[in-house]
């Protein structure tokens, strides 16, 4: 044995200095992973013929040694090319094809918002907003920040393009370039977490068949089936995770803005207010008496005490259902009847706050339709209703709060900050909003995503053209009646039997189906014409690509460490950890670690598909699947800001201008990257702030 290093050891150097050395020489990251794969079987190939690579196994009472390839290399690349064939294969057309779909759809939601010039519109008129406050601009990136983050999922794409448009805006401003680029660089990253993300997508289609593997282990060793032993199949899907996601999401950013307006208040001269236009130009501040908390308080105050309330009847039952295994109890209001009722709440009572001087009778008669529905879903609408039963029930109630929120929507697009900011805010809350209310899984929303931020780009060209917008508005209410009737009837065509009310809700779907591919239609017309929809297309096939090739090329570095035994060997020491919690920190220090030298797509499928059986074999009682999974989301968003290898300063460095150093952009994130451990120890010791949303949610 060379330096009293068995084979296995030797081999896994082997293959880590191959997989280090490759992508530091320069080489796309794709082939310098596949490379190193090649390489590092073929020294352990030739190390092995030559008897240097061993394990000492007592047989017999004799030790013996036993080469690490026992069969010969010959053997074992055959095994290898096998195995990695059919887990290739497995993988792009076998089970997770569905969940991998949501990623090239999701890249093109967010590069068609991109595209569009929304995000410029976006800080533009958030720096309005808030850039009379001390650190106003700091709080407007952190916000537009996390808007992208919900939009792109991607993080490359979210840093460069706030530092294209915020850095310059802010320096020219007298902002301290250590928090214009903390600010920058650490709010980009939060499409790590906030979903959708690519991240929370690639790692749904890898760690819910980790936590199976990892459940039946535990069972075996028991001497029980995983049925016996959680009462429940042991799933986790990629919904759940976007809804463990979420909280997390807001938490950190929330964070960074009590950061942010914290150093401007104690710094004014390097975080100093900025006029760049009159935030109260509608007059709004006159009726509040020049109080802006008290116009806060009326704008989001009934939206605080909606959500108050739907925590706690949904931790009493009176809201949603419970799954006692054989039968479902149901609540007197269901979450999806609540959920509207916040929604159309907060519109509503909006309006009423950004426009009291306009006539108060729509929005009463649109709030009285709200408390009307909820009162009929209390009293006359069980649980197990038929869509057709509810339409009936709920006729009246709509009607209302139709005529209201009409009047609502009017009302506020007059505010310039609304009409910029509601059409990328109604996307996400339509994407996460049908994943959150298990309308749909997450391929399907991804696939709305996709379709709405194309609309919203050719909405966005129509309005520069100075031509009409009525069809995509039309193609827009077309979607939102698909997801009504998706969410309240069977759609099914293919069932023998098919109840009247089914038949109409099929017929109305159909018919606003037409109505959105027509309008989707339109607006790729209408891109293709400006030429706007091939840079779409390009760049996503590209980011496309990338993730694919580098997957496949993360599953052969995988087999490569699996073929010596190596995967066994780790699980093997990871086991000897008594304690799991101890044994989940010593796995994240390893992942923060190798997140400054590789992608978090390499990470999840090189390294997850080897510790994951370990980790997510833990009792989850004691450590929920979701919160193991959300930590290391977030432990890998936190290394990739940590200097001095962190993926998003690199990012960052590459658009800032040049009197900006790597210094200053160092200094400014180290206070974020505290943040980032803050974040992290809230989660640690309260997990409930990761499991509260799925348990009150739906699954779907």
């Amino acid at each position: 044995m060379l330096f009293g290093l068995n084979g296995i050891e030797l081999s896994l150097i082997i293959v880590a200095i191959s997989l280090f050395g490759g992508i530091l020489s320069g080489y796309p990251v794709a082939y310098a992973i596949s490379g190193s794969a090649f390489v590092s079987f073929v020294v352990i190939a030739g190390l092995n013929e030559a008897g240097l690579l061993y394990t000492l196994q007592d047989i017999n009472g004799t030790m013996k040694e036993i080469p690490v390839f026992e069969g010969g290399w010959q053997r074992a690349m055959l095994s290898t090319a096998s195995t990695w064939s059919q887990g290739v294969f497995a993988r792009a057309f076998g089970g997770n094809v569905e969940t991998l779909l949501a990623v090239p759809l999701f890249v093109l939601m967010g590069i068609a918002l991109e595209r569009s010039n929304i995000a410029e519109d976006l800080l533009t008129t958030m720096a309005k907003l808030f850039g009379s406050m001390p650190g106003g601009l700091a709080i407007a990136v952190v916000l537009v920040g996390t808007l992208l983050a919900a939009s792109t999922g991607v993080v490359g794409a979210t840093v460069v393009t706030m530092g294209l448009i915020a850095l310059p805006t802010m320096l020219k401003n007298g902002y301290s370039k250590s928090l214009a680029t903390g600010v920058i660089a650490t709010s980009g990253t939060l499409g790590q977490i906030i979903p959708p993300s690519i991240v929370i997508v690639l790692l749904g289609s890898i760690v819910g068949d980790m936590y199976a593997i990892g459940q039946e282990n535990r069972a075996d060793a028991l001497g029980v089936t995983v049925l016996e032993m959680l009462g429940e199949p042991a799933v986790l899907s990629t919904g759940t995770l976007f809804k463990a996601a979420f909280i997390p999401g807001v938490m950190l950013a929330l964070l960074y803005a009590a950061y942010s307006l914290g150093f401007a208040l104690l710094n004014r001269d390097q975080a100093p207010p900025v006029h760049l236009g009159d935030p109260d130009s509608y007059g709004l501040l006159s009726y509040y008496r020049g109080n802006p908390w008290l116009l806060f308080g009326a704008a989001f105050g009934p939206l605080v005490v909606m959500i108050v309330l739907w925590f706690g009847l949904g931790s009493s039952g009176v809201i949603g259902e419970t799954n006692n295994g054989e039968s479902i109890t149901y609540g007197p209001l269901s979450t999806g009847n609540y959920s509207m009722a916040v929604l159309f709440t907060f519109v509503l009572t909006l309006a009423l706050a950004l426009r009291p001087s306009y006539d108060l009778k729509p929005i009463i008669i649109g709030l009285l339709g709200t408390l009307l529905m909820l009162i009929t879903d209390w009293l006359f609408v069980a649980g197990d209703a038929t869509g057709g039963m509810k339409a009936v029930y709920f006729f009246i109630p709509m009607v209302m709060v139709i005529y209201g929120m009409k009047h609502a929507i009017v009302r506020l697009v007059e505010i310039e900050v609304l009409r910029v900011v509601s059409p990328p805010v109604i996307l996400i809350v339509a994407v996460l909003g049908s994943i959150l209310g298990g309308v749909t899984n997450p391929t399907a929303a991804a696939a709305l995503g996709a379709a709405g931020a194309i609309m919203l780009a050719a909405n966005r060209r129509l309005k520069d053209l100075g031509m009409s917008n009525r069809l995509v508005i039309w193609a827009s209410i077309g979607i939102v009646v698909m997801l009504t009737t998706r969410a309240n009837f069977d759609l099914r065509m293919s069932i023998d039997t098919i109840s009247f009310d089914n038949k109409m809700a099929i017929f109305v779907t159909l018919v606003a189906f037409h109505i959105a591919a027509a309008g989707l239609l339109y607006s790729c017309w209408i891109l293709i014409r400006e030429n706007v929809m091939s840079a779409i297309v390009n760049e996503t096939t590209k980011v496309t690509s990338m993730v694919f090739v580098i997957l496949i090329a993360s599953l052969f570095l995988s087999l490569v460490i699996r073929s010596f035994g190596g995967e066994h060997y780790i699980q093997e020491f990871l086991q000897s950890f008594e304690d799991p919690r101890t044994l989940l920190i010593v796995v994240m220090i390893v992942l923060f670690l190798l997140g400054f030298v590789l992608d978090f797509i390499e990470i999840i499928f090189i390294v997850i598909p080897i510790v994951g059986p370990v980790i997510y074999a833990a009792d989850p009682t004691l450590m929920p699947p979701a919160w193991i999974t959300i930590l290391i989301a977030v432990n890998l968003q936190t290394s990739f800001i940590t200097p001095p290898f962190g993926f998003a300063l690199f990012y960052l460095r590459g658009v800032a201008p040049t009197h900006v150093t790597t210094m200053d952009i160092y200094k400014g994130v180290i206070p974020f990257v505290i943040i980032q451990v803050i974040g992290l120890l809230l989660l640690w010791f309260f997990p409930s702030i990761t499991t509260f949303l799925p348990e009150l949610l739906p699954a779907n």
